[in-house]
């Protein structure tokens, strides 16, 4: 009865370091359609979403932004929840650039996450077609999520599957 006791409780204190030592992973899930002319300026969202098991201050970062645009966010670091969808309101303007198809990776800074980026994409439409600016942002779509590369990262801490077998070593323990 002592070591079943003494397996118990080293259980629970397994179980109680894996909350103390949660995850920090957030991922860019979504970037609206942007579509715009030369020398102006549109507006877009970007949302971001909490995947670890801890909320953080999450910066926004664009990179490889090809020359002539430029964004601006008024708010680039806002708290993200676990599990929570956070969204973040941004403006691109620009320059005198040849209309044409542009990209670039808008990822996210937090203390103790991996990156979590997705690629951007913007029409530049000629002057002409500013009317076709409307019917563009219906049919323009960001790359499809990759679910599957989600699902391969919500596996549990490493430590529930030692919790786990410690859980069947005294349940087996006390059958004998």
């Amino acid at each position: 009865m002592k070591t079943v006791f003494s397996i118990s409780l080293l259980m629970l204190l397994l179980l109680l370091t894996g909350d103390a030592c949660g995850s920090y992973w957030f991922k860019v899930i979504d970037v609206s359609p942007i579509s715009l002319t030369p020398n102006s300026e549109t507006n877009f969202t970007v949302a971001v979403k909490g995947l670890g098991s801890n909320g953080a201050y999450v910066e926004l970062v664009f990179k490889n932004m090809s020359e002539g645009l430029s964004v601006v966010c008024p708010k680039m670091i806002k708290y993200i929840f676990p599990a929570g969808i956070t969204r973040y309101n941004c403006t691109l303007k620009a320059g005198d650039i040849a209309p044409g198809n542009y990209s670039f990776v808008v990822d996210v800074a937090a203390l103790g996450a991996p990156s979590g980026k997705k690629t951007a994409y913007v029409d530049v439409l000629s002057a002409m077609n500013e009317k076709a600016i409307g019917d563009q942002l219906d049919s323009v779509s960001n790359e499809p999520s990759s679910t599957a590369q989600d699902q391969a990262k919500r596996t549990p801490a490493p430590g529930a599957l030692l919790v786990i077998i410690l859980a069947l070593l005294a349940y087996w323990r006390m059958k004998w």
